[in-house]
């Protein structure tokens, strides 16, 4: 097994730097790379580049986890937030431009008759779950193995994969430490694509469930689809029993066209969360839904949901801007061929290598699953992936100028993205990287026996 290349006297000193002021030496988890066991220390990112503290220079397959979609420092978004400051930087009042951007949201998603703007992922589904339960009078929620819906204490119960083909769990247990077991009582949880499990759970409990929720493309582990038949069923036992249907589109909001999945796959939730992409890499998410079920939100209901930066004026205007350029007639034509003949290429290097491989990819994002060659459909699918590997790959490809992000949370595969910044050359040079980087890992794979991720959380 390879180890982190050797840190510089500039990265070492700003790690060292970082390890006395940030606890854990990083301001997010997330920005902590399991493979260089350290976090990058970036001085700009342009385009599909990145460059660190030390000059070396990166193509960008990890796109700020799904934010930079359109690439990093798109001129059109760059040039909305400058006009924003020099209007001042505008927070807890209303603006036309807030009014722009929620009709444009409406316009464009399916399930949106109207839209509350919030600042993160996390507050969108916290208040989901929230407005699903004051409209429906009820208290648990339905969610799925593996699922990734943010860090409210309620959406990180039962994510760690406790189900099994055709069962569903209830009780279930925490994501991790400080996460109240009590909460147990409030979440119900099933194995993904999984008609026997769902109908099981809802049956047991679906005169008590107040919302399901989902990603309907599971990027949280690589890239799980949504069978579109088992889809199409959730849509309409959840309706039969009077249980609101969440999609959370944070992730897969804006990957196949502006409609996002939803739109991709023809079934509209009730409610949905947007984010990521959303901004054109500036934090802004958003709630949108039904008519009847938004209106709970107060002042028009009781339902509370405020925040001070919610529809920070700059995150606005960076927003539209980011939809301007995605309604570009030729936007998602373009960038999907460019990534269908990546992923055509990468398929074809781990043939070549004769290594055990899936990739699976919706739109413009993917993941990538190393060890194994079946197909993934759930979570218990996606934990069959080789973490010796992904760390392995994800280290040789960043000493050849990739980067592919590793979590500390290796027991599934990360998510990658190709941005409307990459070109072709980008991509040919990425693909001639990649044959020596696979090469590379197929020698560890057949010289040792990887540690499967079944056991790891």
């Amino acid at each position: 097994m390879t180890t982190a290349p050797v840190m510089t006297a500039v990265v070492g000193g700003w790690c060292e730097r970082a390890s006395h002021s940030m606890a854990g030496g990083v301001s997010a988890g997330g920005k902590y790379h399991g493979a260089l066991r350290r976090a990058p220390y970036l001085t700009r990112a342009r385009g599909s580049r990145l460059w660190d503290v030390d000059g070396n220079e990166f193509i960008d397959y990890s796109g700020a986890s799904g934010a930079a979609l359109l690439g990093h420092g798109h001129p059109a978004v760059l040039a909305a937030v400058t006009r924003a400051f020099e209007r001042g930087l505008v927070a807890t009042y209303e603006t036309p431009d807030n009014v722009e951007l929620c009709e444009r949201i409406c316009e464009i998603i399916p399930a949106a008759d109207a839209v509350r703007l919030v600042n993160t992922g996390t507050e969108a589904t916290l208040a989901a779950v929230r407005l699903a339960r004051a409209a429906t009078g009820r208290s648990l929620v339905l969610r799925f193995d593996g699922h990734f819906h943010g860090f409210q204490d309620v959406l990180m119960m039962g994510g760690g994969g406790r189900t099994g083909p055709g069962r569903f769990a209830a009780p279930s247990t925490p994501d991790g430490p400080g996460i109240p077991q009590a909460h147990a009582a409030l979440v119900v949880t099933a194995p993904f694509n999984d008609r026997a499990a769902l109908d099981a759970a809802l049956d047991a409990h679906g005169d008590d469930v107040a919302c399901v929720i989902l990603e309907p493309v599971s990027y949280n582990q690589g890239c799980i689809p949504a069978d579109p038949d088992w889809l199409r069923h959730l849509r309409i036992e959840t309706a039969r029993r009077g249980i609101v249907l969440i999609f959370d589109e944070v992730l897969s909001g804006f990957r196949t066209g502006l409609g996002g999945a939803q739109e991709h796959y023809g079934v509209t939730p009730d409610l949905c969360t947007l984010g990521k992409a959303l901004g054109g890499g500036w934090p802004i998410s958003a709630l949108a839904g039904r008519r009847d079920l938004m209106d709970h939100l107060d002042p028009a209901g009781p339902v509370r949901l405020s925040g001070t930066y919610s529809g920070h004026l700059p995150a606005v205007r960076a927003a539209l801007a980011a939809l301007d350029v995605m309604a570009e007639p030729d936007f998602f034509p373009r960038l999907l061929t460019r990534c269908e003949a990546f992923y055509a290429g990468l398929r074809a290097l781990l043939d070549e290598a004769g290594l055990p491989a899936r990739l699976q990819a919706v739109g413009a994002r993917f993941g990538l699953y190393l060890g194994t060659s079946q197909p993934v459909r759930d979570h218990l699918g996606a934990r069959q992936h080789h973490p010796e590997l992904a760390e392995r790959f994800c280290l040789e490809a960043w000493t050849r100028g990739l980067y592919f992000h590793l979590s500390t949370r290796r027991a599934v595969p990360m998510h990658y993205g190709v941005s409307a910044a990459h070109t072709d050359q980008d991509i040919c040079h990425t693909l001639e990287v990649l044959q020596q980087v696979f090469a590379s890992v197929a020698a560890a794979a057949q010289s040792s026996t990887p540690r499967t991720a079944a056991g790891e959380q």
